[in-house]
C-alpha cells in the first residue's frame, strides 16, 4: 500500500506496488505507463500551479442541473501527468495512450492523449481540491476531477478521485 504521507517533496515517489485505497485516502495515484508513478496530495497538486474556474454549472448528460458553484480550483491533469514523466515517452507511444480516471465509487472517465494534449479540452481537465474558496464538500471527496471544456460536465465529473491509470491501446 502506498502511503501519501511518504510522498517525496516533488509530490511523487516511485512504486511498483498495486495501489490500495483505504477509507480516507488523501491522494491521487498516477499509475501505468508513466516513468515515475506516484501519489499526489493536495499540497503536491497546489505546487503544480493553481487553475481557477469561475462560476460553473454541472449538468448531467440529460441536461439536468447537478451543481452550481461560484468557483472551483485545482491542477491541470496534464501537469500532473507531466510531473510523472509522461511527456518523456516517445511520441509514437503517446498518441496511443488513454487515461482512465477512477473515483472512490467506481465511476470512471476516459480521456485520450490527443484530447488532453492536442485540443482545448485538455486545458480545462482539472483535478479539483477547492470549491468556493474552501476544501471540497465531503460528498465530493478530498479531490475530484472535472472536464470543464465538455458541453455537459456531469459525465466526466468524478467525486472522490483516487487514481488515473495510463494505458496504451
Amino acid at each position: 500500500m502506498m502511503n501519501p504521507d511518504a510522498v517525496a517533496d516533488a509530490g511523487l515517489r516511485e512504486s511498483s506496488v498495486e495501489p490500495e485505497f483505504p477509507a480516507g485516502n488523501n491522494g491521487l495515484e498516477i499509475l501505468g505507463l508513466v516513468p515515475r508513478p506516484g501519489i499526489f496530495t493536495r499540497q503536491a497538486l497546489e505546487r503544480l500551479g493553481r487553475h481557477d474556474l469561475g462560476p460553473t454549472q454541472v449538468l448531467c448528460y440529460s441536461g439536468r442541473p447537478v451543481a452550481q458553484v461560484d468557483s472551483y480550483a485545482g491542477a491541470r491533469l496534464v501537469d500532473v501527468l507531466d510531473a510523472c514523466g509522461l511527456s518523456e515517452r516517445p511520441r509514437s507511444e503517446l498518441k496511443r495512450c488513454v487515461f482512465v480516471a477512477r473515483g472512490d465509487d467506481g465511476y470512471q472517465a476516459i480521456f485520450s492523449w490527443n484530447e488532453l494534449y492536442n485540443s482545448a479540452t485538455g486545458e480545462k481537465v482539472l483535478v479539483l481540491y477547492e470549491k468556493n474558496g474552501a476544501a471540497l464538500d465531503a460528498h465530493l471527496g478530498v479531490l475530484c476531477l472535472i472536464s470543464a471544456g465538455d458541453s455537459r460536465l456531469g459525465p466526466r465529473h468524478l467525486r472522490g478521485l483516487l487514481q488515473v491509470a495510463v494505458k496504451m491501446l
